[in-house]
């Protein structure tokens, strides 16, 4: 599979129409990535999905470069908190993720308590370098946890397309270049048979099958949303602790959910 090239003129042409993240800052983040190839394993119709254990099975990206950080890797003077998880992208050790939906919801660990010295920033971009959508939230006092971040409805994935994604945290609202940032790859697939699978199917078998599917972006959030409507449901907590583990995150399945701020633009 052929390699795709960024050039750092388009990187710092890319970094321009970005909300207060100079062409340097930016182009210093930004890393080359290939399209991803993705296999969806199948579910035999006489086997039960209940019957097993919540586990993540995740698609084979092994032939696939994607330079991505799943916890945070920060500028000169980052936000860096003694003793506590670092800012986390709540996504396979891979970073790459596949999704079903059109504009899938993204969940990550905030650390910081998101003061007005904060501020974080969302930035979507397709295969061609090409900025999808951009947004930034202004901190407001917001506790540490996990936040998620929905695409619009004016946001559509195309599918088989791969999207690379930067979730940012500005320490320093004097200071663009003090910031701290995860990223990672999404792809949108179609599998009508899945669907029809779903539309069937109970909560229960509905996680069951994201996560065996390797459909990680629906896998959570169906189940962040259960979790959050039922934070006392014991079952609904343990498949939780056993997702997050498959992917080696069970340090953050404790955390609480947490309200992020409103979009600036």
């Amino acid at each position: 599979m052929a390699r795709k090239t960024v050039h750092f003129k388009t990187l710092i042409a890319g970094a321009i129409v970005l909300h207060g993240l100079s062409g340097l800052t930016f182009a210093w983040l930004i890393f080359a990535y290939s399209p991803l190839s993705a296999r969806a394993q199948s579910v035999s119709p006489d086997s039960s999905p209940l019957s097993r254990q919540l586990r993540f099975t995740p698609p084979d990206f092994s032939d696939v470069g994607r330079p991505a950080r799943r916890t945070g890797g920060g500028s000169r003077g980052s936000c860096f908190i003694p003793d506590m998880s670092p800012l986390t992208a709540l996504v396979p050790d891979t970073n790459v993720g596949l999704t079903l939906a059109e504009s899938p919801t993204f969940w990550f660990y905030v650390p910081y308590t998101l003061t007005s010295e904060h501020a974080i920033e969302f930035v979507l971009k397709d295969e061609q370098d090409n900025i999808v959508y951009t947004t930034k939230f202004p901190g407001k006092g917001t506790s540490p946890g996990i936040v998620s971040l929905r695409l619009p409805s004016t946001i559509s994935l195309e599918a088989n397309k791969n999207y690379e994604w930067y979730f940012l945290i500005y320490c320093d609202a004097q200071n663009q270049e003090r910031f701290v940032y995860v990223n990672g790859s999404v792809q949108r697939i179609e599998r009508p048979d899945l669907e029809t699978q779903l539309a069937a199917a109970s909560p229960e078998e509905k996680i069951a099958l994201y996560a065996i599917e390797g459909i990680w972006y629906e896998a959570l959030t169906y189940l962040a949303e259960q979790r959050h409507t039922s934070p006392q449901d014991s079952k609904i907590n343990e498949d939780w602790t056993s997702l997050l583990q498959s992917v080696g995150l069970e340090s953050l399945a404790s955390e609480p959910f947490v309200s992020c701020c409103s979009p600036e633009n």
